[in-house]
């Protein structure tokens, strides 16, 4: 075999184990034997090498099996081995989060920013953020393997342009290559729903799902949009011009929706609170009256619900995935939103679509953007290898392999092809 071919062998065998302790959080080297069908002294080596990376911790000997013998040495991930860093670029805010190699969150922040009109001017908002939430946190740089960055819009993640977006004036901006001036780690770029779709696929709700679609929802004063990101199975689908799920449907911003209800917030039991004052009524005031039970607030987001649920009934009628994901901030609501999103797709599709769909929220709400910014790069150091080059030369052994470990760990244990960090 040649050298070239032992590195790819030994590369995806690493990440198989990788995988494995990832998922299952503690496992004992005889299962992994038992898993991934590797000799003993092979899955020995490899925890051996990893160990002394301080990728992995050995935990001390677990107990004996009903049939006695060793008692097998337990194995974890060194959370704190590496960090990834994700932020969620939108008009006048800037969402960032810390994931450890273990995919926990340990540190979560929402920027307000003045209203920016170049690239870097943004990617300056971006610097500070970063090194407010890295000093806050106490993280060194060093111990960051990268930065996801999302944006709304159509973003060529291969080259890292923004094609086009709400958030700039110009077309084609090179955000990778402006963000990759000021970091020596790695970077990425992409848009937002997507990047929450692989948050829910990678550390999410939709970790066992094969064909997913996540609705984004953006909405607050100044601010609308709603963008898709497709899971197909298991892998992020972008279209052929990274144009997927970019269907340009009309939605007002929150000042225009209230212009409904303006007349009924004196019923409210929260929002009559603002009934002198209207202006003053944000997103998060709208959801916390909502689930505080205000009958206003619980009518206006059962009516946009089921007008969400109306505007994508035939993106479900055509794809017929098994999840659609909620995600943003209207994630909070949870039964709130997804029964009146499930009427309305009830209602526009047929029942053997709707039946076998199940609509979930996000488990990560405002965050979910950065989230999957930040687990796009987390991903890249668990995702193996394309194997089709290796068939010539050991058949399908690697193949079986990796078939067992999804077997074993489930469908999220291998990331699907998302961007790779540059």
């Amino acid at each position: 075999m040649r050298t070239g071919d032992l590195k790819l062998v030994k590369s995806i065998n690493d990440r198989l184990v990788l995988s494995l302790i990832r998922v299952n959080k503690v496992i004992s080297s005889s299962d992994l034997v038992k898993i991934t069908g590797m000799r003993p002294s092979t899955i020995f080596n490899i925890l051996k090498d990893m160990a002394a990376k301080s990728l992995v911790i050995n935990l001390g000997k677990g107990e004996s099996t009903e049939k006695g013998g060793k008692k097998p040495y337990l194995w974890s991930l060194n959370n704190q081995a590496a960090y990834a860093l994700g932020v969620d670029v939108e008009v006048g805010e800037l969402t960032a989060v810390i994931l450890d190699f273990g995919a926990e969150i340990v540190a979560k922040k929402i920027y307000k920013i003045d209203q920016f009109e170049t690239l870097d001017e943004l990617v300056n908002h971006i610097k500070v953020i970063v090194d407010d939430i890295l000093t806050d946190s106490g993280i060194e740089r060093s111990r960051v393997i990268g930065l996801g960055a999302a944006v709304a819009g159509i973003v060529n993640s291969d080259t890292g342009l923004v094609v086009m977006t709400d958030v700039f004036q110009e077309m084609n901006v090179p955000m990778l290559a402006s963000l990759k001036e000021h970091y020596s780690f790695p970077v990425i770029v992409e848009n937002n729903a997507n990047a929450s779709a692989v948050g829910d696929k990678w550390v999410g709700v939709a970790r066992e799902s094969k064909n997913s679609m996540t609705v984004l929802i953006e909405f607050d004063r100044g601010v609308h949009g709603m963008g898709i990101g497709l899971v197909v199975n298991e892998e992020l689908y972008r279209g052929s011009s990274f144009c997927a799920g970019e269907l340009n449907l009309p939605l007002s911003d929150l000042a225009e929706m209230l212009t409904n209800v303006r007349s009924l917030l004196k019923k409210g039991t929260k929002l009559k609170e603002y009934d002198a004052t209207p202006t003053m009524i944000d997103t998060r005031v709208m959801i916390n009256a909502a689930k505080n039970g205000d009958p206003i607030a619980i009518a206006f987001f059962n009516r946009l619900a089921f007008f969400i649920g109306k505007r994508i009934s035939s993106i479900i009628a055509v794809l017929n995935p098994d999840m659609l994901i909620i995600s943003g901030d209207l994630a909070e609501l949870d039964d709130l939103i997804i029964n009146p999103v499930k009427a309305a797709i009830e209602i526009e599709t047929l029942s053997i679509t709707s039946e076998t769909l199940r609509v979930v929220t996000s488990s990560h709400g405002h965050y979910s953007v950065a989230m999957g910014a930040a687990s796009i790069i987390l991903g890249s150091h668990f995702e193996i290898p394309d194997v089709r080059s290796l068939n010539s030369v050991m058949g399908n052994g690697i193949n079986h392999s990796i078939a067992r470990v999804k077997e074993a760990a489930g469908t999220g244990t291998i990331s699907p092809s998302f961007p790779r960090p540059s």
